[in-house]
């Protein structure tokens, strides 16, 4: 019979051939699509072993798991850096380096004699650096714009909930658990990220995900305890329903990111020339916000004038003088992009786009606020 951790990591590393699939496209112009692909390779690559192992308990296996294991604290480390468009310490990035050459020649060479000294300090190590990660994201946070800041508090979220289900792998370090936490943090990180890809990058939409999982679980388990199935099997039952979820709640997002990417300006192509054709057309206009009168009465009227001048305001505004004017109205309507609808008087579409894939959204927000703007 199929123990129920080689279920859950068969789900896990589903989820992140998913997602891992998800960013290939986005992965050849955008740094952060880039290293998010590297991560869910080394996650997937990682969980793939650890299948393997389950069958053929090999030291060689175990050997290149660590391997894995090793590079995934400085994968963690190049997304966070990505993420708040800050370079962490040289220190933080020697460690996070050193400690992957270390490992992995240790994992090469000594594998075969792992013990629970090496395995513990792996541990540690990995420790250490997701707390730098941690720390880097959370004391840069204030220097990006909300929308991005959204995202880096998402990834912040997810780590501190996945890191102690990730230290449970560890047998030497907690022998006696029945079930490690590792598939979970997998399936934690992989719908964190994908918020970046669907472009709501708020903690409260993982909580949400986090809450559809375990009530997934939880419902199975009161059906299943009322058909009084054995008591032995029903959270094995509910944990794999938790998890069947978060894979459910992956493809649908993705599945539901991949049929809207790329069709804006397709979309707007083929609608009517009014305006209200054109913000019908797309998910993303249609679900954005006008900003005019009364929302912008309390904006001074200078930055008013200089927001006006530009057609697409998004998360980097190249004029100084006038980002914070941008990051506010971005901040206040929860937006990733604003679409000039007329410079006088101001009107703006305040929209959300993904996080990734952003140079080109912004060539297609450009060519669609021209249309609005020449439409009454």
């Amino acid at each position: 019979m199929i123990e129920l951790g080689t279920i859950l990591i068969a789900i896990a590393l589903g989820a992140t051939l998913v997602a891992r699939r998800a960013v290939a496209g986005a992965a050849r112009h955008n740094v952060v699509a880039a290293r998010l692909r590297t991560l869910y390779s080394l996650v997937s690559a990682l969980l793939a072993l650890r299948l393997v192992l389950s069958g053929w308990p090999a030291p060689i296996i175990v050997s290149l798991m660590m391997i894995a294991a090793a590079w995934l604290p400085l994968a963690a480390l190049r997304l966070g850096e990505e993420l708040v468009r800050r370079h962490a310490a040289r220190r933080v990035k020697t460690l996070a380096l050193a400690g992957a050459v270390v490992f992995s020649v240790l994992a090469a060479t000594l594998g075969m004699v792992w013990n629970a000294q090496a395995i513990i300090s792996l541990a540690l190590f990995q420790l250490a650096v997701m707390g730098t990660v941690l720390f880097h994201l959370f004391n840069n946070r204030g220097t990006i714009s909300p929308a991005e800041r959204g995202a880096a508090d998402t990834i912040l979220l997810a780590l501190l909930l996945a890191i102690p289900l990730l230290l449970t792998d560890f047998q030497q370090v907690f022998p006696d658990l029945t079930v490690r936490g590792g598939a979970f943090a997998a399936l934690l990180l992989v719908l964190a990220t994908s918020r970046l890809i669907s472009g709501y990058g708020r903690p409260a939409a993982l909580f949400v995900d986090v809450a559809v999982m375990l009530g997934a679980g939880g419902i199975v388990a009161l059906a299943a305890a009322g058909i009084a199935i054995p008591e032995g099997d029903v959270y094995p039952l509910a944990t794999c329903t938790a998890a069947l979820a978060a894979l459910v709640l992956l493809v649908e997002r993705f599945a539901r990111t991949q049929r809207e990417e790329g069709g804006l300006i397709e979309a707007v192509a083929y609608c009517g020339n009014e305006r209200s054709a054109i913000l019908s057309a797309h998910p993303l206009l249609a679900g954005g916000e006008v900003i005019e009168g009364a929302a912008l009465a309390d904006m001074p009227e200078q930055a008013l004038e200089g927001l006006a001048a530009m057609r697409v305001i998004g998360p980097r505004v190249d004029d100084a003088q006038w980002a914070d004017a941008a990051d506010e109205l971005l901040g206040r309507h929860s937006a990733s992009h604003l679409l000039r609808l007329s410079a006088v008087p101001p009107r703006f579409l305040a929209v959300m786009g993904g996080s990734l894939g952003e140079e080109r959204l912004d060539a297609e927000l450009e060519i669609v606020a021209r249309l609005l703007e020449r439409e009454p």
